[in-house]
């Protein structure tokens, strides 16, 4: 699927509004403050850039990011729990702009961390810029997958077995579902 110069420009766009939530969610976890809280924090931001958010209202989801701590996988409901000295927690923030889709998400500790949840957001996150590496012109989606899954991982973390991604097109749920396992094109790593 290729697009054109006009519709790169806008996934950008939609791209930085969900950079500046994150920043923003980012600076305002502290001890204290609730899911809900940042909720706010990056309403204001797509408020402020004249953006939608793609997960309000989806599904009947009530909130504009998804808040995941501590072992809730992911698309947590933010809420009244207030964030404790040494949690982690999942952000994902999603920003519609002109159309297109704008979605990631990060984790990050709430002050003081043990050494456990210090090493595990070490490496999910060198596993995401090990996947990254493999965005090159030529590479399916699938091809992605591989290098994620096979980074080295302290023993007992997790490796979900099926992922899937969906395409930033100006509707969330468009086909194609994209699957993001399976093996790589013979010759390639």
């Amino acid at each position: 699927m290729r697009r054109s110069a006009d519709e790169l420009d806008k996934m950008r766009k939609a791209g930085k509004v969900v950079a500046e939530m994150h920043e923003a969610t980012r600076a305002a976890i502290r001890p204290g403050i609730t899911t809900r809280q940042l909720n706010e924090v990056a309403a204001e931001v797509l408020t402020k850039r004249g953006a939608r958010s793609n997960f309000l209202n989806y599904h009947g989801f009530p909130a504009v990011i998804c808040t995941s701590p501590n072992d809730m996988i992911v698309h947590g409901i933010p809420g009244d729990y207030a964030l404790r000295e040494g949690d982690i927690i999942s952000v994902d923030c999603g920003a519609i702009i002109e159309g297109y889709h704008g979605d990631a998400a990060y984790t990050a500790g709430v002050g003081v961390i043990s050494d456990e949840a210090q090493r595990l957001i070490e490496v999910t996150e060198r596993s995401l810029w090990a996947g990254i590496d493999q965005l090159t012109k030529g590479n399916r989606l699938n091809e992605i997958d591989g290098p994620c899954k096979t980074w080295p991982r302290p023993p007992g973390t997790p490796s979900f077995a099926s992922t899937s991604a969906t395409p930033s097109v100006p509707r969330c749920t468009k086909a194609p579902r994209c699957p993001t396992t399976g093996r790589a094109r013979p010759g390639r790593p």
